[in-house]
Order: structure tokens, then C-alpha cells, then sequence
């Protein structure tokens, strides 16, 4: 029996990596924008030794009364203002702090922390179920498990606390343990085997709904994109076809 326990064990998830709790987010490094800082004080100094030579001699010849000299002395000056314009515009930029998108610059470490937690207590839950139970219900356990699993990261988004991300983590803390316990501390019997079955794909089953749920809701939000994207390029597409 233990050698056909053994056999009928099912697989354990490929895919099981609880997600960190933390994770380190790639900010600009002070080196990089040291060594940005450094080339472009290098450029101006540059630009300062060239430019200053050709401005004392287009001004003599200025002074002389050469029209062309005048003229480019005029455009000497313009390319130095553009210049002088374009290093305090880059030098703003390397000496403020870069902004990075919101979704990178601010994970939601508690999120993700409740659901490494999560993750980990539905594990321990795989593991000794899949010591303890039969091999009937073995299978049963793993679904639900697997289901319960992808509800938690399907929601772990959610900036409020709404239904679905309720049961899911109401699943993962309290049902399925404590529907364990329960079934341990009763007689093992084709009746107890029945209910567990039952309540296990109870489980399961809102589980799979709120998964499904939330995939719908992605596909209507790329349907809304791409018919915002429609809408905004597509008839410039088709006038610069016609012409």
C-alpha cells in the first residue's frame, strides 16, 4: 500500500514559486549620473575654450568693419546660447532624482508579502496533505491547492479589499486548514471521504471563478485598448493610405 501511495503521488507544481516578498527595484546609480555630470562639465569647459578664441576674433573683425565677420559673429553667438541652454537643461536632469513609472518606483511590498505568506502556508498545507491523505483524495487536494494558489496572485493587486480577494485569502488562511483538521480528527469512512471531496471542490470551484473572472476582465481591458488605439491612429492610417 505505501508503494502505491507512493506511485499514485501526484506531481508537485512546476510552476510553485511564492512571490518575494520584496524585491529589489533597479534605481539610477549616483556612478552613473557622477560620470554624466563629469562629461558634461568637461563639454562646457571644452565649448568655453573654443567658442571664447572665435568670439575675440569675429569681434575685431567686427570692430574692423567686416560685414561677414558681423554676420558670423551673430551666429557664433545663437550656437553658444542653444549650447549653454542645452547643458543646464541636462544638468537639471542628472543633478534631480529620475522619476521611474509607479507600478516600478512603488511595489506594494505588503501585497506581496501577504501573498508570499500565503503561498508558503498553502505549501506546508500540500505538503502534509500529500503525507497524510489517501490517494483519493490526494488529487482533489492538489487541484484545490493549485486553484487557491492562482486566485491569491490573481488578486494581489487589488487596492481594496473586495470579495473575490476575500475568499481567496478566507481559503488560503482558515477553510482549507481548518477543513483538514477536520477531516483528520473524524473517523475515516466513505462518508467522511465523500463530504471532504465535496467541500474540496467547493473550494475549488470559486476558486476557478474568480481566476476566470479576472481574465475576463483582462481580455475586456486589452479589447478597450486596442479599440482606443483603433480609433486614434487607425483613420490617420487609412488618409495617408489614401493620399
Amino acid at each position: 500500500m505505501r508503494l502505491m501511495g507512493r506511485r499514485t503521488r501526484p506531481r508537485r507544481l512546476a510552476s510553485w514559486a511564492p512571490v518575494p516578498a520584496s524585491r529589489q527595484v533597479p534605481r539610477p546609480g549616483l556612478g552613473r549620473r557622477a560620470l554624466g555630470l563629469a562629461a558634461l562639465v568637461l563639454q562646457s569647459v571644452l565649448g568655453v575654450l573654443v567658442v571664447v578664441p572665435i568670439l575675440v576674433v569675429l569681434g575685431i573683425g567686427t570692430a574692423l568693419g567686416v560685414h561677414a565677420a558681423a554676420w558670423l559673429l551673430g551666429l557664433t553667438l545663437l550656437l553658444a546660447l542653444l549650447g549653454l541652454v542645452r547643458t543646464v537643461i541636462c544638468g537639471a536632469r542628472l543633478l534631480s532624482p529620475q522619476r521611474l513609472p509607479d507600478a516600478i518606483a512603488k511595489p506594494d511590498v505588503p501585497a506581496l508579502a501577504r501573498v508570499a505568506d500565503d503561498e508558503a502556508r498553502l505549501l506546508a498545507l500540500l505538503r502534509s496533505g500529500e503525507r497524510t491523505l489517501p490517494a483519493a483524495t490526494r488529487s482533489a487536494l492538489h487541484a484545490t491547492v493549485s486553484a487557491t494558489r492562482d486566485a491569491l496572485r490573481a488578486t494581489a493587486g487589488d487596492v481594496t479589499l473586495g470579495r473575490d480577494a476575500f475568499d481567496a485569502r478566507q481559503a488560503a488562511r482558515e477553510d482549507l486548514p481548518a477543513l483538514l483538521r477536520t477531516y483528520h480528527a473524524a473517523p475515516h469512512t466513505p462518508e467522511t471521504d465523500r463530504l471532504f471531496l465535496a467541500q474540496l471542490a467547493l473550494i475549488e470551484r470559486r476558486m476557478r471563478g474568480i481566476i476566470q473572472a479576472r481574465q475576463a476582465q483582462q481580455v475586456r481591458a486589452l479589447e478597450a485598448q486596442r479599440r482606443y488605439l483603433e480609433s486614434k491612429y487607425g483613420e490617420r492610417e487609412e488618409a495617408q493610405v489614401r493620399r
